[in-house]
């Protein structure tokens, strides 16, 4: 029995210890858009804007993608081939009419729409409605089951700031 107890609290101890909270801050740069992480482990995958000489969005590659690999040391490594076709890869589109903007999707999950463009400091960002409020994203959180090609979604926690008041938005999405 006393085993049993011991067992059920090393169980908790690591629940508790891989939770959001405990992940890695991803620390900001003057073209972090946002990041992604997941339930199965802490490696991260970052968003950030790929900027032309003239300070606006690279027209071919406005947004570079990769791993931060925090089980490794925390050294970036970029995406596989299938992961940035199929899950965390980005794909973009000029507005009409706004020179500095482009819209934007993570390829695993159509359904939202970023807005990216340029803050009054010239950073970037990426915007869409969080909780119904128009917000900049700073990052998500996905909980899956399963590791192998084709993991179960169970939820995604998205975490913005919403764009006239600065508050703190934040949205559970269940699929």
């Amino acid at each position: 029995m006393k085993q049993n107890k011991l067992l059920w609290l090393f169980v908790g101890l690591l629940l508790v210890s891989f939770s959001p909270a405990h992940y890695p801050k991803v620390p900001d740069s003057k073209v972090r858009l946002f990041y992604i992480q997941r339930s199965s482990n802490v490696n991260t995958i970052v968003y950030d804007a790929r900027l032309n000489p003239k300070g606006g969005f690279d027209e071919d590659n406005p947004i570079d993608v990769y791993w931060l690999r925090y089980q490794e040391d925390g050294r970036r490594k970029e995406l596989s081939w299938i992961q940035r076709v199929l899950a965390y890869g980005v794909d973009t589109e000029t507005i009409e009419g706004q020179a500095d903007a482009l819209q934007a999707w993570v390829v695993s999950y159509k359904k939202r729409k970023l807005r990216l463009g340029f803050d009054k400091n010239k950073k970037p960002y990426a915007s869409l409605l969080i909780n119904n409020q128009l917000a900049k994203l700073d990052h998500v959180y996905v909980q899956i089951e399963g590791s192998n090609l084709r993991p179960k979604v169970l939820y995604v926690e998205v975490f913005g700031r919403d764009f006239y008041s600065g508050e703190n938005v934040y949205e559970k999405i269940k699929p």
